[in-house]
């Protein structure tokens, strides 16, 4: 994992409580379920497109993910899936193995997490 991405948290809650302007477990209990239910479908994507070496599913699936992780506070995710959606484009095969392996730890981390923990 690169430095840059080990610095960031796993989950930071302050995104969410500035988006929805309340820190009230259930919005964030909320917010937090909702990702944990659209993750999988991007995660199982960009996985099965890394078996394969789909490099254009594996792009478009980490740019979607990209997208809802950072708005949802999960940083350290949202920095891979920004760093495999690059190399998916630029079809470098020499740092998608890395980040791919590092991506799937990443989201075992973020889903040990629980609310109360934060």
């Amino acid at each position: 994992m690169s430095q840059a991405c080990t610095e960031l948290a796993i989950l930071d809650l302050a995104i969410l409580i500035e988006m929805y302007g309340d820190d009230s477990r259930e919005t964030l209990e909320s917010a937090l379920s909702g990702f944990a239910a659209a993750a999988p479908l991007y995660i199982n994507a960009i996985k099965e497109a890394g078996k394969v070496r789909d490099l254009p599913a594996l792009s478009a699936a980490a740019h979607s993910l990209k997208g809802i992780a950072a708005l949802t506070g999960a940083t350290q995710l949202a920095s891979l899936c920004w760093q495999l959606e690059l190399a998916a484009r630029n079809a470098d095969e020499h740092a998608l193995a890395p980040l791919l392996v590092t991506f799937s730890d990443c989201w075992q981390q973020l889903k040990q997490l629980r609310a109360a923990d934060v």
